[in-house]
């Protein structure tokens, strides 16, 4: 087996910053001290496990934010649900670690050195910072994202080795007895694991020896597996208030790519998001601008949404401020599996077209791209309906016309003149094949009575004309279309 830790070592400091593009003093704070202190905070002096009113007196601008456990708890399960697709195998290490078991998931991704830049990057790009650890046991894993970032120990024979000068205290049966193990010249791992077992249990209790064998991979250690949420729900608190609709693109994106990662774990994709921004309540209170991410086809690539979104941003007008975004998807559609191809496929082209209209509708409004569909009506002006492009095709039982139709329809038919028997328009027309015959419409008043022909001429080109049937009030010969 091989486990990959993942130490969010930051996690109350990145909750609040991840909602947020601005740089400034930042701390996370309990009721009595500093707990965490970003960059700029530290830059001015502050430091963890100060006392508050020191860390206001350093810097003056400093924010504070209240530590709030069940806030990092939910930011916890978010990084542990946008590792799901990478293993089944995701078991969250409180407060801060999420451990994933990727021994079969090695191949898949290129080897571990690439999975690992991928979890760091991705992780990064949702705004958490992380430290990680490799070993073939779980808590081995843990502890050396602990101590040293990059921690890696390849075989289970290497293990003690390995863990030999890590501290003691990070060991968490051992964190309460560090002074008195250090008294006795136990303040490495290696010091610890030479000592009596039978001694070490009886003095400072058997978890101690327990958490040594399951570091050293001697005792099977369980673990309960994270399992991802039916439905996507995330809600991501403001640091400040947004009055610009363009400003939430930052903290959008990054909600984007953890509803990519929870589609990549269930191995679907999605046509719709909904963004939806919360104003402040009260006597002008608004309702809560909802913005509707759609896609042309079932994707869980976040570079589409991320493009679609902006376009939406870009002509957004907020009625108040919002200090909250929450994103939602309730319907998935299972995603098959795709494989690299040496040649371009047809499909990349679709693709294409695909990313075209979601913008188009994202900046113009999905009832205006439209296109033309078939309509089951021989006549030329009725065989064809105006409708959204994503509207579903509808199937339309249309008999093929006996001759080819040209795409290029006149907006109303215009009359040639006559000359010598022949239709006239820009020069005499020669009649090169026809007659097909259209008589329909008495059901709706729109009576044709009308005789098809394809007809050329010197500076007309192709064109496609009709006469009406004799005895008409409008008898005569008409244009209809051209051909390209």
């Amino acid at each position: 087996m091989l486990w990959i830790a993942v130490h969010c070592h930051r996690l109350a400091l990145d909750r609040v910053e991840r909602g947020r593009e601005a740089e400034g003093p930042l701390a996370v704070c309990d009721r009595l001290q500093v707990l965490q202190a970003n960059d700029a905070a530290r830059a001015l002096g502050v430091r963890a496990g100060q006392r508050r009113a020191t860390a206001l007196a350093l810097a003056a601008a400093l924010a504070i934010v209240e530590h709030d456990e069940a806030g990092e708890r939910e930011a916890l399960e978010q990084v542990a649900g946008w590792l799901l697709q990478f293993s089944p195998g995701v078991s969250l290490q409180p407060p801060d670690g999420v451990l994933v078991e990727a021994q079969a998931s090695l191949r898949l991704f290129g080897g571990r050195e690439r999975l690992l830049a991928r979890i760091r990057d991705g992780l990064a790009a949702l705004g958490f910072g992380v430290r990680l650890g490799v070993a073939p046991t779980a808590t081995a894993a843990w502890l050396l994202a602990r101590w040293r970032d990059g921690g890696l120990v390849e075989h289970e024979s290497l293990l003690e080795a390995g863990l030999g000068p890590a501290p003691v205290e990070l060991l968490e049966a051992a964190a309460p007895h560090g002074e008195a193990l250090a008294a006795i010249g136990a303040r490495r791992f290696a010091d610890l694991a030479r000592l009596p077992r039978a001694g070490l249990a009886r003095r400072w209790g058997p978890a101690l020896v327990e958490q040594l064998d399951m570091a050293l991979g001697r005792r099977a250690e369980p673990r309960r597996w994270f399992e991802a949420p039916p439905r996507f729900a995330l809600r991501l608190e403001l640091l400040a208030h947004v009055e610009h609709a363009e400003a939430l693109l930052f903290a959008a994106r990054r909600m984007l790519l953890q509803l990519v990662g929870w589609l990549g774990a269930r191995q679907a994709a999605t046509r719709e998001a909904v963004l939806t921004g919360e104003h402040d309540g009260g006597r002008h209170a608004c309702a809560p601008t909802v913005v509707a991410l759609r896609l042309g086809q079932p994707s869980r690539d976040p570079d589409r949404f991320v493009a679609v979104l902006r376009e939406r941003l870009a002509v957004l007008r907020l009625p108040a401020p919002v200090h909250t975004l929450r994103l939602e998807c309730t319907r998935t559609v299972a995603l098959p599996g795709t494989h690299g191809e040496l040649f371009p496929a047809p499909g990349a082209d679709e693709e294409g077209l695909a990313r075209l209209v979601e913008r188009l509708q994202a900046r113009l409004g999905r009832d205006h791209v439209q296109r033309l569909a078939l309509a089951a009506d021989h006549r030329p002006e009725a065989a064809y309906r105006i409708e959204p492009v994503d509207r579903p095709v509808r199937g339309v039982d249309v008999p093929l016309p006996g001759l080819p139709r040209p795409l290029w329809l006149l907006p109303e038919p215009v009359p040639l003149a006559e000359r010598d028997q022949r239709p006239w328009w820009r020069g005499p027309l020669t009649l090169l094949a026809g007659p097909e015959r259209i008589e329909t419409g008495w059901w709706d008043d729109g009576l044709v009575q009308r005789d098809y022909f394809i007809a050329e001429g010197e500076s007309a080109g192709w064109v496609w004309i009709f006469r009406t049937r004799a005895g008409d009030a409008d008898a005569g010969w008409f244009l209809q279309g051209r051909f390209g």
